[in-house]
């Protein structure tokens, strides 16, 4: 069946219902005849191979994603979409829905309509992708209005960029913070639980601050493995090793290079490499592997890490000089159950965000909405965001309680901890003596509660009103 949404001269190669081997499509994708033919279309093709690995981009790939060919080329698929200009983040949300397709936004503002399309392989290997990305004003009219003529993503159209999804309010005046130092040019080092918005926040600065046309490179620094932490991070020269790219690879430092470099999780670095990051941060330059010479690379460095980096430097795991390089400004990311207040806001965007694309529209039912309400969510916003999208495919129109995850529906561990004195528990006769084990009880619950909404016992002191020794002795108390 002819796909719309690809080049003319690609629907009329597509239509054979012969299947092409990836040992032929890779040749293929190797001869000048073809990439003449590519290069000529106005579309930016992008074609990845089985492994998910991209083996072609023509001219006009490397322009909109600000990639050469020699950049891209064996980069993988999430590599690809790291390093482009453009941020992917809403076509990757798309994929996880079981869709395939997204509007983007390039540095200059002009709107892509970024969509995945399968090119038919061999019955048992895995498919060679292509990636078509082409002016939103050229697609279909139908996409440009819904059925009841309401405006479209297109239409006042989000940033893709723009992840103030999960700025809320009060992450949002964390960030002004953050932002007033990134333009001083200080380091930042956010702190805070896995889920809480690191990422987003990060993301936020570098645009508020004025570097939304600069490159953003986030790198995890848990996901990379340690024998391959050095080369991916400072890039390696041809035969620098076995296996190395032909034409040498550009590490995430050099490819951040006029932009902000993200590094988050980064109490996961190698401790043998953690010494020469501290060289790039103290005379910003950086030296692939296998080169014998040093360059200069100018960026901004945004960190970010869930762990104790002062607990891991006091056992050896984690440089004392490089923690200083890196926490100019420490900055701390409550977790979710602490600014609960912000939790309308969120769920609101998050039904906004899935709405954009989706027919019909999802609601939420009085009930589930006030199970979400409840909740305390110990996977912070990420959680959160993950619950939308089980609902985005469970739901139809309304999402109910039932839709939502098993833990939802459960009683909360605030309710838990509230609950009244079971009947074996009033073991005293005297109704005086009962009264106050129930009222001391019924403190502690309380106390409780404060502790764990607070985050702290010195925190839950102030909230409540009394002195810490107070709260720790009523807290002891049989």
């Amino acid at each position: 069946m002819k796909d719309k949404n690809l080049p003319p001269a690609l629907q009329m190669g597509m239509r054979s219902s012969v299947d092409v081997s990836n040992e032929v499509l890779g040749a293929l994708l190797e001869t000048p005849a073809l990439h003449a033919l590519l290069d000529s279309f106005s579309e930016a093709l992008i074609v990845s191979d089985g492994e998910g690995r991209v083996r072609f981009l023509n001219f006009a790939a490397e322009r909109v994603n600000q990639l050469s060919k020699h950049q891209a080329i064996g980069l993988s698929s999430s590599d690809f979409f790291q390093r482009s200009a453009l941020n992917f983040d809403d076509l990757q949300a798309a994929l996880n829905r079981g869709g395939n397709s997204a509007l983007t936004r390039s540095r200059e503002g002009r709107v892509l309509l970024s969509s995945t399309h399968a090119i038919p392989t061999g019955t048992h290997e895995k498919p060679f992708m292509m990636l078509t990305q082409k002016d939103f004003d050229t697609g279909t009219p139908q996409r440009r209005t819904s059925q009841n003529n309401r405006p479209t993503q297109a239409q006042g159209l989000r940033d893709p960029q723009d992840n103030a999804l999960h700025l809320s309010p009060q992450l949002s005046s964390i960030a002004d913070t953050g932002v007033r130092a990134f333009r001083r040019r200080a380091r930042l080092l956010l702190l805070g639980e896995p889920g809480v918005g690191k990422t987003a926040i990060a993301r936020h600065i570098h645009r508020a601050a004025g570097w939304g046309d600069r490159p953003f490179i986030h790198v995890n620094c848990g996901s990379i493995p340690e024998s391959l932490f050095e080369s991916e991070m400072f890039g390696y020269e041809r035969g620098a090793f076995t296996g190395a790219l032909q034409g040498g690879k550009q590490g995430y430092i050099e490819a951040a290079s006029g932009g902000t470099l993200f590094l988050d999780e980064i109490g996961e670095i190698p401790l043998h490499i953690q010494a020469k990051l501290l060289k790039f941060l103290e005379d910003s330059t950086i030296q692939s592997v296998g080169s014998p010479l040093s360059k200069t690379v100018q960026v901004q460095v945004i960190a970010a890490t869930n762990k104790d980096l002062r607990h891991l430097v006091s056992i050896g795991e984690f440089r004392a000089d490089l923690y200083y390089r890196l926490a100019v400004l420490p900055v701390e990311i409550p977790p979710l159950r602490q600014h609960r207040d912000d939790l309308p806001f969120l769920i609101d965007i998050l039904l906004s965000r899935i709405n954009s694309d989706r027919e019909p529209s999802l609601s939420l039912s009085a009930g589930c909405r006030k199970r979400l309400m409840s909740y305390d969510f110990p996977g912070n916003i990420r959680e959160l965001v993950n619950i939308f999208e089980r609902l985005a495919v469970l739901a139809d129109s309304e999402a109910h309680e039932h839709h939502l995850p098993a833990e939802l529906l459960e009683p909360t561990s605030t309710q838990e901890r509230l609950k009244p004195l079971a009947a074996d528990e009033e073991i005293e006769e005297d109704p005086e003596h009962n009264l106050k084990l129930q009222v001391q009880h019924f403190e502690r619950q309380v106390i409780l509660k404060a502790v764990h909404l607070c985050g702290s016992k010195r925190k839950a002191a102030l909230h409540l009103g009394i002195d810490i020794g107070t709260l720790i002795r009523k807290l002891q108390r049989d």
